[in-house]
This record gives C-alpha cells, structure tokens and sequence, in this order.
C-alpha cells in the first residue's frame, strides 16, 4: 500500500515539469491581427497589473494568438505592439477570479493614426469551457446587503445553488449534490471544518454559529463552480468555491467600519407570542432582545513600489440573541404521582425565570412552560498577508486567517445549554515562477486547522445525564422562536455524533497541502498539470453520559424507562484493545492529479478534455484502537482491519466543446466523471465504537439513577451480555462516491452588456452512501402477561433442551430459534447496531436560467432561476437516512425510492447594485442594492414512531402492554430507542395538506399505522413544506472627506416585506397504539387514520421560522452602518 501511494505521488511531480495552474487564476487570450484581417505573428503583448505594476509580457505565434496564464484577479492594462504598427492599449480591464479574458486586437499601420487607448470592459461571453458557474466581484462583495456579513450567503448567485435553511455553509447546495460534497478554497488551500465539509461546524452534527471562517474584509473576490467544471476541479461531486484573499498593492487603503443591529428597530418574531393553532394570539409576550455588532478594519500598502506589499485585518462579532422557548413539562398533579427517585427531580424541569403559562395545556398531566433566554456569541477574526516579487520571473506570498470564537446557546426551558468554540486557521505559502516556453509554475504549501469544542451547562445533578421523555434517545434539538417543542428535556448532554449524546466532543482536525500546478501555452493549447498531496490528522475525544429514554410522562413518573442508553468516553481504558487510554489519532492522505488542455481549434471553437485523478486513503486510527464490527457474522475483526474499501482506479474523464456562432452566441456542451469523498463524520465511526457503549432494556438496571459503576462492570464481566452498540460498516462499503453528470447550454449576449443563458444540467450518482439497522429483531419470546423477549441475530439463546445456539457463531434466523423446543434463556452480546454502506444510487435533472451584467461601476446583476428534480434511493453523503424497512441487501435500499432532501422544484435568486451617476456632496456617491431570495418547499419526511414489539389478541387488535390473551409479534425488525421512527401508511383519498389550518399543515387523517410485521407504503419525502422567499435592500451614501477618503453611511434591511418564513414542521407522528385497552382516549389501531390527538401536539404544525436569530428567514432587521474608506 505504502510503494502504491508514493508512486503514484512520484508519477505526478514526475509530470510537473511537462506542464497547470492555480484555479483561481485567470488568463487573458486573444489574437493580433492587421487591417487587412491578416494574422501579425511576433507581436509583443504587455499585461499590466495596475494595482501592483507587475508586467508580463508574451510574443503572438506565427499564427497571431496570444495566452497569459497564471493571472491574479485584478484590473489590468493590455498593449499590444510591433514596429510599422499602431500601438494599441486597453486600460480598466477586470479580470475576475478563475476568468479567461478573450481580447483581438487590430493593428493600423504606423502614421495613419496615433497610438490607439481603449477603455473597455471585459467580454460578457465565457468562451473557455462549458462550466456553470458565477463570480462574484470585490464590488458585490462589498456592496451587497450580506446578512451577518457572512459569504456563504454570496453563493446563492450561482446557477443551479439553492438554500436549505438560513443561509449558512451548511444549508447551501449546488445542482442536487449534498453540501458534504461542496468545496472551498481560500487561495486554493481547502477551508472545511474537516470533520464536516460546512467551515466551522463542530462535529458534522452541530450547525456553525459562527460567521468569520472567512471575514468579507478579507475577501477579494470568489468564483462559484456549480456544474461542468473541468479536471482541475476536484475532492467532491458539489460546488466548487474559489475564494481570492486581498493583498496590498502600490496604493496604501484601507477601511474601519462598524455594524450595529437591535431589536428596537425590528419586527416582532412571528412566535415571539404564544398562538393557537388557528395562528390566533393565545398570549402576548415581549419582543425577542436582539444586538449584533460587527467591527473591525483593514489596512494595506506597499513596503517597497512594484516590489513587495502587505495587507492585514480585524473583524470582531457580537451577538446577544433572544429566543423564547414554550415546552411542556409534567404538572403539579403529575408530579403527585412521581415516585421519590423522580420526584426529585422536580426543579430540574424549569430553570429560573420560567414561567408556567395559565389554561394553555388541555392535558391535565402537562403545564406548558415559556422561558426567554439569550444566546451570546463571541467571535474575532484576523487575516495578515506579504506578497514579494523577487525578479521579473519569480514571486511569493504568504497568508494566514485565525479566528475565535465562542457560543453559548439555551437549548429549552429547563435551562439546559450548548457551548461551542471554535479557533480555525487558514494559511498558505505560494512561491510562482516564469519558467520560459510559456510556462508557468505555482507551488502551494497550505494549513488548514479547524479546532472545535462542543459542550453543555446544566443544572448541578445532571452534568452526565438526559431525560428524553418523548420515546427518542436522540436529542434533536429545539425549534427556535417561540412554539413547542413537545416535552422538555432536561440534563447536560449534547449530540456528539448521529446516534448517541454526550457531556462533550473536542476535535483538533488539521490538514497539510502540498500543491505544484503549472501551466504551459503553445499556440493555440493551453494544457496543465497538476498534483494535490494531502496530509489529514485528527485528535479527538467523545465524553459520554447517560441518556434515559421513557415512552411517555406516565412511564416517566413511575421510572420506568424503555431504555438506557450509556456511553464512556474514548479516552478512558480501552475494553478492548489491552486498556490503552487518551485522545484517538485518526490519520488519512489525499493524492490528485490531473492533465488538461484548452484546445483554441479555432477563433470560435474551443475543446477542454482533461484526467483526473483521486485516490482518498483509508481513514484509520493511528495505533490502531478501533473496533470493527463484522455485520455479517456478529464478531469483531482484528482492530488492524481497514474500516472500509477505497477504490484506487477513481479516473475522472471530462470534456467539453464550445461554439460561437456569432460573436454574440456561444453554445457550449460537456460532460464527465466526478467523484468525492462523502463525510468524514460518517468514515471515523470504528474510531467511535472503542469504548463502553451499550443499550439497557431490561433487567434490574434499568431505573434512574443507574449506577455507572455497574454498568461497566457488567460490560467488562459479561461480554456475552452487556448489549454492546458498535457502528459499523458492512464489509462492501467503498469509497468513493461518484457522480456521472451532463451539461448543456446556450449562452446569449443581450444589449446594455448583459448576458442570458439557459441551460439543462443532469447527474447520476453512484455508489452512494447508505444506512440502516443490523443485528435485527428476527422473533420473539412470549412471556404470558409479562413483557416479551425480543430476539436478534446474534443473540445467544439457552434452549430448555440443553442446546446452545450462538448467534454470533451461525447468525439466528426465524427458523431456528430453538425449534422442537422453548426458549430457557437469552443472552445480548450486542444490541441495534446502527451500521453504513455504499451502493446508492440518485438522479438530478435541471433547467437552469441566468441574467447577468458585470460592471464596475453603474449597473451590476445576477438572477437565476432553477426547476430541478432529484430523486434515488439516497441523497448521498451525510443526506442519507435510514433505511425505514431495515434493510440489509443492496437491493432492499430501493423502498428508500424518493425524491431527495434537496429536491426543491424551483428556487430563484437575485441580486443586484445601482450607483447612481452624480458628484458632489449631494448628488454624488448614493447606490442602492437588493438580494431576493426564494425557493419551493423543502421536503418532508413523514413517519411513524413504531415499537419493536407489539401484542395482538385474536381478533387481531394490537396493544403495546402484553396479556395472557395477547400473542407478541415482531412490529418492526429492529430501530429500538435511536431509530424508532420509520414511514407510516397512507389513508387513499385524503388530502396530506391542510390548506387554510393556520399554523396547521400536514393532515394527519391522511396517515394511519402499519399492520406489525409490514412498513408504510408512503414514500420517502413525498410531501414538500412551505415555500420562502425574501428581499434585503442597502442605501448606502458615500461622502467624501478628502483625498481618497470616503465615509460611507449605509442603512440596510433584511426581510424588508417582513415575509413570515415557516421552517417545516413536526412531522413525526406518535406511537398511537392503546397500551391496554380499545377504549384508551386519542388511540388508533393500525388501518384507522390518524387524529389530531392521536398524532401528537407538534405533528404538522409550525413552531419556529426558518431563521430565529440573524440570516435568511428571520423577521424584518434593520442594520446600521459606517465605513471609512481611505
């Protein structure tokens, strides 16, 4: 394995000297010609950086054409000159990030005119190859009504992107591709959280607070890829995002600025009140606090002219956010009813300042509490940077970002709350050199450093502890503004993965990149080379707790809980691997390559093909301390077993062709191979399992408070019977997931320098990333009156004729459990075992819409429109969820056929800045901006909280409780406490909308239980939520104040139409099965549609806005704000 990597590597620099160049580059192209439209061959090109003075320069072939690679993004002068000729100059010519600038110039001869100066601007139409994408420019950058002032929301502007929330890395996904398969690249050093594809999300499951990963102050400029883009694009199947950092240059500027936002000058939060289900006001309630203020400045400037320069920035945030939090907890009467262990517990349920809300509850067993609490973010970000040119051939910089940030955020009306920090950095050192030939070379060493903490704060007693007393041991979270959550959930454990909880999750990730690109032009060829060495480490800890799962507040007042699920923590004695103990080391390499040519065929025909190539190592734990489950058999692996397959044959072809008709039409066409590799969360599980991890369901344990002490015992004494709870993968899960996408547009020059285009966008995912259940439930004992046994695959069971059958020796089936015989006992080596594989499968087809005009000054724009459609058995990556029929064939993954989470049919976005014409104190300097947002729903998922086991009497009811008349039947073959919900059954004939409920949505009579033994015949993801749509303006005047100096006042508002944008609502419904009786209030047996009571209080109803404190989909802000420019 080692030669195999460090050959490959060999091969590849071994081809550097041959050829690339970096992706955020441009290139300026073209051709000289004469007056009689002849070619001029050994013309001299000069192109002129006028922000630094560096000047390159080439010598047209004999054929007249010119290529200058390896461009920064800047504004630039091109001359072009040849004795007996004219000269001409083109001066203000912008070269956008990634761009390739297309000029022809046509040479007079000498005498007939003087030297010819054209201020011009760049091309409207992209002639370099058939990507779709966008740029966005230092003037939108800076201009933009940005809410948060955070760059993830800039992205929407290019085709194909759509929001899933508000507006975060985390919700923005480009042309039906999971946003774990997006990348972004500062200076082409990738910026990801490492764990988690979004920057600055903590541990793939905890969304970012956070806003200055990437400070605007510090953003020059970025280019989104979202679709077709050629071979030197890679590592994921998603967008591709260059981001280009400031620099100084011969000109010393500069800003200080200040943001300030307060609720004083806002709307109301929809659910800063208590409503009815009609959306009727049950009760008034102060408006939700808010204060935001960012701050900061930038200075930059030369330290020797045309030579060297520098740049530097500060940006801080603050942010006091209110949320109001209206949960149910058990009432005084209940609490009468609590025996002592629980009764003490009765503080624990409110925290100080909660008050109990008169007549809102109907359930004499529940008050419904309100507590008003604030988040508190903290974050301050710094960037530095120091280019050097060291001659005419060579140059060099460096550039690092840091920041710090810390978060503290209420999670419910008990008090409990999440803590997070979070010290990225960015950093990269470039060294670029003219070889001679029209080469170029650009060797990149970056460092990508992303340390994050998660924690809790909670009340003295339940610093280890979670009380889920709604039938779910996952802590999903809580809605936001204002509408209940269902019931409270008190204790100090936070999500420190996507099965279990915990006191707290450290992860110190970081990533070493070696990058050499070069690039060499020879006529009318462009070709590149490049190669991407990447180093990944990781340290990590997950402290574990104790987490009480109770199907209902009755089961909760006597303590009588479903389950107990406890975790250790990683880093103490190992059970497994001769007690090592500490921090676990997780190490994982990245090799790239790739070849390409830009093929000018002629002056309107270009072809772009290309190689790439991906090889992802294997992650592993660095000392091996892993546990691998083996789903097949019910053992464990040797530790030193790889965690899964990565394929090393990951070739990734790619071509495209574009054609000008005429000057004004390009039509342009591709297609090729992607691939990616997925989520890292989702590849370190065996990593995560190498601890006490296991699920009590019976037996003398389980009550509050257990003894941990006991718990472990019984783990490390009786490893036949201490219910283990690995993760694991199936043995055929492989990496990587690929992507087989098409592209085809047509792209129209407009007059007033605007540019339309439509184009069809189409993939087909492969070998995707899958999920389900192993160790099913394959039978069960029953006990009389008594609870039933369930049994699973690798149980061992006691025959009462003597016979030992040993699951994890010959996995159990239906047909053997003890035939001719009776069960004696049963022995639970392990529990549900949540487990991962590959094999999915996923279609996207789009038309995608675009307008555009780029200006640096007067008008600039940018509109897009999509009609998309993605649909498989999977969305891929971390989209996957699990499978709702427990499957364990590949072929049994096709119930999840459905349309996928980003399956949003139509989604616009537009934007676009004004600079009215004007001098003078008044007149001069006003522009004005506007970002429009909207999109179709979202989807939503249906189910159905189903219980493993259920009774059924011989009319063929079924109960929750046994009997001596009841018969146990397997309901559902596994899911437990962690994944107890899975699809319901659909009522025919009835509508799944409520039209005109308030803040009802979903109709629960069109839904009703499965029989036991059989899964719900609804699809996954068939219904779609609410749609959204929001307008941001900016007014902003700008005052001179002498010299170059300018103040710039701005008044920005977000959601000026105060749009009320609904997040989806609950759509889980409750295990409705009656517990003993048909005649139990608000239960249904399986068949008879659902009722409102019997659904739940949550299902189907709105509770929370899509954004609750600052970003897309919040109520009307208001922002202030002042710049100083100089």
């Amino acid at each position: 394995m080692k030669m195999f990597r460090w050959v490959v590597v060999a091969l590849l620099f071994a081809l550097l000297p041959s050829f690339a160049a970096a992706q955020s580059d441009g290139r300026i192209v073209g051709s000289v010609r004469d007056a009689s439209n002849a070619f001029v061959g050994g013309a001299m090109v000069k192109v002129k950086n006028e922000r630094t003075g560096e000047i390159r320069a080439v010598v047209t072939t004999d054929a007249g054409e010119f290529i200058v690679t390896a461009l920064k993004p800047s504004t630039y002068t091109i001359s072009a000159e040849k004795p007996g000729f004219t000269n001409i100059e083109y001066t203000s010519m912008t070269l956008a990030v990634g761009q390739e600038l297309a000029l022809d110039f046509e040479f007079r001869p000498a005498g007939v005119q003087e030297n010819v100066t054209v201020v011009a601007s760049a091309p409207v139409l992209d002639i370099s190859s058939a990507r779709v994408g966008a740029n966005v420019s230092e003037r939108e950058v800076q201009g933009l009504p940005v809410n948060g002032r955070q760059m993830s929301q800039l992205m929407l502007q290019a085709p194909g992107s759509q929001n899933a929330g508000d507006g975060t890395w985390q919700d923005v996904r480009f042309s039906g591709r999971a946003n774990e398969q997006n990348v972004i690249k500062y200076d082409g050093i990738e910026g990801s959280a490492i764990i988690d594809a979004s920057p600055g999300n903590a541990n793939g499951e905890n969304k970012t607070p956070f806003k200055l990963q990437a400070s605007l102050e510090n953003v020059q400029e970025f280019r989104v890829e979202s679709s077709g883009y050629p071979a030197e694009f890679g590592t994921g199947t998603g967008g591709q995002v260059s981001v280009v950092t400031k620099s100084g240059g011969n000109i010393f500027h500069g800003a200080l600025f200040e943001y300030l936002r307060s609720d004083r000058m806002d709307a109301r939060n929809h659910f800063d009140v208590l409503r009815n289900a009609d959306d009727s006001i049950a009760s008034a309630g102060p408006k939700s606090a808010l204060k935001q203020n960012q701050f900061g400045g930038s200075f930059g400037g030369p330290v020797l002219k045309d030579r060297a320069f520098f740049f530097g920035s500060y940006e801080g945030y603050r942010l006091d956010a209110g949320k109001n939090f209206v949960e149910a907890v058990p009432s005084a009467s209940a609490w009468s009813r609590a025996v002592p262990a629980i009764a003490a517990l009765q503080s624990k349920f409110t925290a100080p300042g909660a008050v109990i809300i008169q007549g809102a509850s109907t359930n004499p067993d529940l008050d419904i509490a309100q507590l008003q609490a604030t988040q508190k973010v903290t974050e301050n970000s710094f960037s530095g940077r120091f280019d050097f040119r060291i001659n005419n051939n060579w140059s060099a910089y460096t550039r690092v970002f840091h920041d710090q940030g810390r978060n503290t955020d209420p999670q419910g009306v008990t008090g409990r709350a999440m803590s997070m920090t979070a010290n990225p950095s960015n950093a990269v050192v470039n060294l670029q050199g003219l070889l001679g030939g029209g080469m170029v070379n650009e060797l990149k060493v970056g460092y990508n450093a992303a340390p994050t903490t998660i924690g809790a704060i909670t009340g003295a007693g339940l610093e280890n502890v979670s009380l889920n007393l709604s039938g779910n041991v996952a802590i999903s979270g809580i809605a936001g503004q204002g509408g209940s959550s269902g019931l409270a959930s008190p204790g100090g454990l936070v999500r420190v993965n996507s099965a279990g909880n915990g006191r707290g999750a450290p992860y110190n990730p970081y990533s070493l990149s070696f990058i050499d690109t070069l690039s060499r032009s020879t006529g009318s060829h462009l070709m590149k080379v490049g190669a991407d060495v990447r180093l990944i480490r990781m340290s990590t800890d997950q402290q574990g707790g104790i987490t009480y799962t109770y199907s209902n507040v009755t089961s909760f007042l006597a303590n009588t809980p479903t389950s107990i699920q406890y975790f250790g923590d990683l880093s103490e004695p190992s059970p497994f691997n001769g007690g090592a103990s500490g921090m676990k080391h997780t190490v994982q390499n990245y090799f790239v390559g790739y070849a390409q040519d830009e093929w000018r065929v002629s002056q309107n025909f270009t072809l772009n093909y290309g190689l790439r190539y991906d090889y992802y190592t294997p992650l592993r734990e660095r000392d091996n301390r892993i546990v691998k489950f083996n789903i097949n058999t019910g053992q464990l692996d040797p530790n030193t077993t790889a965690l899964y397959q990565t394929k090393k044959n990951s070739l990734q072809p790619r071509l495209s062709a574009v054609w000008s008709p005429t000057s004004k039409t390009v039509i342009k066409g591709g297609a090729g191979i992607f691939v990616g590799p997925g989520q890292t969360e989702d590849q370190i599980q065996p990593v995560e399992a190498e601890r006490i991890s296991t699920t009590v369901s019976s037996g003398a344990l389980l009550a509050f408070p257990v003894d941990p002490a006991a718990i472990r015992a019984n783990f490390t004494n009786n490893p036949n019977n201490r219910s283990y709870q690995p993760r694991a993968y199936a043995n055929e899960y492989t990496l990587p997931e690929k992507v087989y996408s098409e592209t085809l547009s047509l792209q129209q020059e407009l007059p007033g320098s605007m540019a339309a285009s439509i184009a069809y966008v189409g993939s087909q995912g492969r070998n995707l990333f899958l999920r389900s259940i192993a160790n099913r439930t394959i039978g069960v004992q029953t006990n009389g009156a008594s609870a039933a046994t369930q049994v699973r695959e690798f149980d061992i069971l006691n025959c009462a004729d003597g016979r030992v059958l040993n699951g994890t020796v010959s996995p159990l089936t239906s047909a053997n459990l003890c035939s001719g015989s009776t069960i004696a006992s049963i022995q639970r080596p392990y529990a549900e075992v949540d487990y991962k594989t590959s094999g999915g499968h996923d279609t996207y087809n789009s038309m995608q819409l675009s307008l555009t005009r780029r200006s640096a000054n007067g008008l600039v724009l940018n509109g897009q429109y999509t009609l998309g459609y993605s649909k498989g058995n999977t969305g891929g990556s971390n989209e996957a969820t699990t499978a709702s029929n427990n499957a364990r064939a590949l072929g049994d993954f096709e119930f999840e056929d459905g349309y996928n989470n980003f399956d949003v049919r139509h989604t616009f976005n537009f934007s676009a800045l004004y600079t009215f014409p004007g001098s003078g104190l008044l007149k001069g300097g006003w522009s004005v901006g506007t970002i429009l947002n909207a999109r179709s729903g979202l989807p939503i998922n249906v189910t159905i909280t189903r219980p493993d086991v259920v009774y059924t009497d011989a009319s063929g009811n079924v109960f929750l409780n046994p009997a001596a008349d009841r018969t146990a039947v397997v309901n559902v073959p596994g899911g437990g406490a962690s994944r107890a919900t899975r699809r319901p059954d659909v009522v025919p004939g009835v509508d799944p909308y409520i039209i005109t409920g308030g803040l009802l949505f979903i109709n629960p009579a069109a839904f009703t239980t499965p029989k036991p033994g059989t899964f719900g015949n609804l699809s996954r993801n068939a219904l779609h939520g609410p749609a959204f749509r929001q307008t941001d303006i900016v007014v902003s005047k700008k005052v001179p104040v002498g010299g170059r100096a300018n103040g710039e006042f701005r008044l920005e508002v977000f959601n000026i139409f105060d749009q009320t944008n609904f997040a989806n609502p609950g759509a889980t419904l409750a295990n409705a099965l009656p517990s003993n009786s048909l005649t139990e209030a608000n239960k249904v047996q399986p068949g008879q549609p659902m009722s409102a009571a019997a659904a739940g209080g949550t299902f189907g109803r709105f509770s929370s806005t899509v954004g609750t404190t600052v970003g897309l989909g919040t109520n009307r802000q208001v922002q202030l704000g002042f710049r100083l420019n100089f």
